[in-house]
């Protein structure tokens, strides 16, 4: 839990500790506290607080909650050269898969995404890195959105949204992106449900009696005594301890010795350096061997352990010492207790150690993978027991096998040999192999995972064939004749034959042109993380459901879902020349004609065409684009933020997928919380710095709220991901990935600044065209020029710039990020327009549908508590999909109208349930917090009138 110190009513101090660089500050009134203390928003800015180069404090403004990486509402300023540009500080994309995908988990655990929340912190999802490894799971969101079902040709399945992403052969693709015939890279192994282990004590002090004392502070130490069923460390554990009775010996009292092929070595020596052991360099040496008869000589190679301690808890875990076929052992004595996921912890490496490898028996079927265990005949009961015992642990887990065989083994007339196989039905097989399978041996998972796509794939196409019987059987019992049965499939004629007639006495077996394993495996390549590539065979839009995704800390963003391997904005205000009782009698007329004109609402459209040059060169003027395009007036740029233009833009840094999202955006109002209000200016709090906004009592106005939709998005994803790639070291010195940052001065830093200034250029444009046919459609309505309605003022929310700041008694260049923040720049500093320098720059600051907004200006104070910088918004309280489960749209509508007079029009009710005025924190709260913390001072209340949402 993050502590708080109180500095006065409204700020909060989160302490300098550890790797901080700079204390946290958190500015909000008690109340307003309560609500942001309920998510990971001082976390996050625990964490932001980490970033080099960063000044003063990492910083919270009033309405801030969780948002990726930086919490939205959150302000840093990082030095230019000792710091750098976060994308994640700026903006993030998350999508969204249906509530019944199964997440695969660490220890190979699976859990439907939509049950992850209550363990969210404790988890680990699997990421198909360079290899398969764990990540902790930062955030899981809710939504409800279209979802679209994907089927590969094998057999895997799963429900996502259009913009969720899948890993294909040329990167991340979104699900829109892809058709039938695409290839995703999948990972068949599946996993086992999980479940809560019974908790006992495995080990304490008592097991170690007699031992020297350091053995038990060495394992105390490394919270490996006393050692729980439920210690995440136990379940590392029992991989070692499987393999080991498989693979391994030891030698004297102090080495420990497990062997194997190099590239599954390493996975054993990553597991023992997370016990907090340290493991030796991987050996080789050349062996000669005589078995049979048979002279040959290969390579072994070992990784070894000289830690008596890790010795003599492997020993105490059910390990056997000196020769195996020596010794009277069984599984563990602990083995009973455990979940049906731990059992397969153990049971799957000591298979990576002893079972075969999976093969092609014929053409088509595989060899039952086999287990052969030799023992000395004087132990053949406790070899019998151990055997039977691993059968019935596969039988619990839904795996059939064969019976046991016992006879003497060829080499030594002293021993016997026990062995089972797995039953070598296809479902059986899929089972084991997706279920089980075999750890710490990469080429038998390699090959486990082309024997389970293969067995997939000949199910699915016996599946095809059984519903052409199951269907021409129907057609012909209704009296259909067998020659026009034969005309409605693409199959041959003897099939249908045998279908109709009852000729067949079994289930359908593969087509012919079905290829053998052999073909299959030759073509299918196996990547060291364990997928591979599948073409996609079906993809079909399915209704509306809630939808889930969550974030991983990993660099490569990716987690495995149904064994798929899955992965700016603004406000403007515009006054009008009518009073508030001239519009209340046409104001429906009005928002059906804004409606009109303004495309609003999730996938929709522009109504205006562009090319890709004329894109780029919108890119780079913004505002200034649109303007010389006959959307809006000249003197609108001089009340833009930046005269609406970002001059660093330069659209060659913005990649292609990027211009495809925007090109048929601009002049798209959104989703979401972004919105058209029309609203009259209600409590004036400064007349005289009104006057010189040019606004009086009742005077109707126009708010416009939206930002750089998906073209935004898509800039800041793209540099997200590759910062991470290029900057790993970096990546790993974070608390959070999702914080990395571009050095300052390096080239990377200086291409997303020109990315994202093309951006915010982008959302200028948007919201000057916008502006421009809402100024249409009061001139349409009411008897006045469209010219008359003049813009007010027009601020950013989330950007990042590089500014000059008094810092440490000097002036510092910085980027500042603001994250769901507005500029508040005071009176007299430069970036105001000169229209308003005198009383400092207008600060806009919205709230819900049912509370109106506030026109506020900045104040000095904001240089030196917030980098000059106030609220975007009043903040949500609850997640949207909360609020759909809380409210109706229709009759949100409808109490906002006989309660408020306040018309709502929207492209879809669902939307107005997620913005849903008891989804917000109290705006009045936020701006008072803000007033009287002095980095703003307030100006006016504007009330609403008419809403139009996405």
């Amino acid at each position: 839990m993050v502590e708080l110190r109180k500095i006065d009513e409204n700020t909060w101090e989160i302490e300098q500790e550890n790797e901080m660089n700079v204390p946290g500050r958190v500015y909000a009134s008690e109340d307003l506290l309560k609500g942001i203390k309920q998510d990971k928003t001082l976390e996050q800015i625990k964490n932001v607080a980490h970033l080099p180069g960063i000044y003063k404090h990492s910083i919270a403004m009033p309405d801030a909650h969780q948002g990726y990486g930086f919490p939205i509402g959150g302000v840093a300023a990082l030095d230019t050269e000792e710091g750098g540009i976060s994308p994640g500080g700026v903006g993030y994309d998350i999508n969204c898969l249906s509530g019944d995908s199964e997440v695969l988990l660490e220890f190979g655990r699976k859990r439907e995404i939509k049950e992850l929340r209550p363990d969210l912190e404790e988890e680990r999802a699997i990421v198909a890195s360079e290899r398969k490894t764990e990540s902790k799971i930062q955030l899981l969101t809710e939504s409800e959105k279209t979802v679209f079902e994907v089927k590969t040709a094998t057999g895997q399945d799963i429900k996502a949204s259009p913009d969720h992403n899948f890993l294909t052969p040329n990167g991340m693709k979104k699900l829109e992106e892809l058709e039938e015939g695409s290839f995703v890279y999948v990972n068949p192994f599946q996993g086992i449900e999980d479940e809560s282990p019974e908790e006992f004590t495995v080990l304490d002090e008592g097991d170690f009696q007699g031992e020297n004392h350091q053995i038990l502070n060495y394992l105390q130490e490394r919270d490996l005594l006393p050692l729980k069923s439920t210690d995440r460390k136990f379940n590392i554990l029992l991989k070692l301890v499987g393999y080991h009775t498989g693979d391994g010996s030891f030698s004297g009292e102090k080495q420990t010795w497990f062997y194997g092929d190099p590239e599954s070595l390493e996975m054993i020596q990553k597991d023992i350096e997370r016990l907090g052991v340290k493991p030796s360099k991987i050996y080789s040496r050349d062996r000669e061997h005589n078995i049979d008869g048979k002279e040959f000589e290969t390579t072994e190679y070992s990784v070894r352990s000289t830690s008596r301690a890790f010795q003599k808890l492997l020993k105490k875990l059910g390990v056997p010492e000196g020769k195996k076929g020596e010794n009277d052992f069984t599984l563990p004595d602990y083995f009973e207790r455990l979940t049906n996921w731990q059992k397969a912890l153990y049971m799957s490496t000591f298979f990576g150690a002893e079972m075969s490898t999976p093969a092609a028996q014929t053409n088509k079927n595989m060899y039952p993978p086999a287990l052969s265990h030799n023992r000395s005949k004087k132990h053949k009961e406790s070899a019998k027991k151990f055997m039977e015992g691993l059968k019935q642990h596969l039988e619990e887990i839904g795996i059939k096998t064969n019976n046991l065989e016992v006879f003497e083994a060829e080499s030594n007339k002293e021993n016997l040999r026990f062995r089972f196989g797995v039953k070598n039905d296809t479902d059986n097989l899929i089972r084991f192999f997706t279920k089980v399978g075999f750890r710490y041996s990469l080429p038998k998972q390699k090959e486990a995972v082309k024997a389970a796509l293969y067995l997939k794939a000949k199910r699915e196409n016996v599946r095809k064939r059984d519903k052409i019987a199951s269907k021409a059987l129907e057609m012909y019992e209704s009296g259909e004749g067998a020659q026009k049965i034969k005309g409605e499939f693409e199959i041959n004629d003897r099939f249908i034959q045998r279908s109709i007639y009852g000729e067949r006495k079994t289930g359908s077996r593969p087509s012919e042109n079905f290829p053998g394993y052999d073909e299959f495996a030759e073509e299918i390549q196996v990547k060291d993380n364990l997928t591979a590539k599948v073409p996609i065979s079906f993809i079909e839009r399915r209704p509306k459901e809630k939808v889930y995704d969550i974030g991983v800390k990993h660099s490569d963003h990716n987690f495995i879902g149904n064994e798929f391997v899955v992965s700016n904005c603004g406000v403007r205000l515009v006054k009008t020349p009518l009073g508030a009782s001239e519009v209340r009698g046409k104001l429906k007329e009005l928002i059906n004609v804004l409606f009109q004109k303004v495309p609003s609402g999730v996938g929709k459209g522009s109504n205006i065409s562009l090319s890709e040059d004329e894109l780029k060169e919108l890119l780079e003027n913004g505002a200034k684009w649109a303007v010389e395009n006959g959307y809006g007036l000249e003197k609108d740029l001089e009340t833009l933020e930046e005269n609406g233009r970002m001059e660093s833009a330069d659209s060659s840094e913005v990649s292609q997928k990027a211009l495809n999202r925007g090109k048929d955006q601009v002049g798209c109002l959104g989703a979401g919380n972004h919105f058209l209000e029309v609203e009259k200016v209600g409590n004036i709090d400064n007349e005289k710095v009104a006057g010189e906004f040019g606004l009086d009592e009742d005077q109707v106005c126009l708010m416009i709220h939206t930002g750089s939709r998906g073209f935004g998005h898509q800039v800041c994803t793209d540099y997200l991901r590759e910062t991470e790639k290029k900057y790993k070291n970096l990546v790993r010195k974070l608390p959070d990935k999702e914080l990395v940052y571009a050095p300052g001065g390096s080239k990377m830093a200086d291409r997303y600044f020109k990315a994202m200034s093309c951006a915010v250029n982008f959302a200028f444009a948007n919201r000057q065209v916008i502006m421009h046919q809402a100024r249409k459609a009061f001139e349409e309505v009411f008897d006045i020029d469209y010219k008359d309605l003049e813009l007010v003022y027009g601020v950013c929310h989330n950007v990042a710039k590089k500014e000059k700041h008094e810092i440490n008694g000097g002036e510092k260049e910085v980027y500042v990020h603001r994250k769901g923040a507005t500029r508040a720049f005071p009176p007299g500093h430069e970036k105001v327009p000169e229209k308003y320098r005198d009383v400092g720059q207008p600060v806009l600051i919205p709230g819900n549908m049912g509370e109106g907004s506030y026109l506020l200006r900045g104040q000095e104070k904001s240089m030196d508590l917030s980098f000059g910088t106030a609220p975007h918004g009043s903040g949500r309280t609850m997640s949207r999909s909360k609020a759909k489960g809380k409210f109706w749209g229709e009759t949100v509508a409808k109490d906002l109208e006989e309660t408020k007079g306040i018309l709502v029009k929207a492209a879809s009710m669902p939307v107005v349930a997620e913005e849903a005025p008891g989804a917000y924190k109290d705006l009045r709260e936020v701006v008072e917090t803000s007033h009287d913390l002095g980095v703003v001072e307030k100006v006016l209340k504007l009330d609403t009138m008419g809403v139009i949402k996405g």
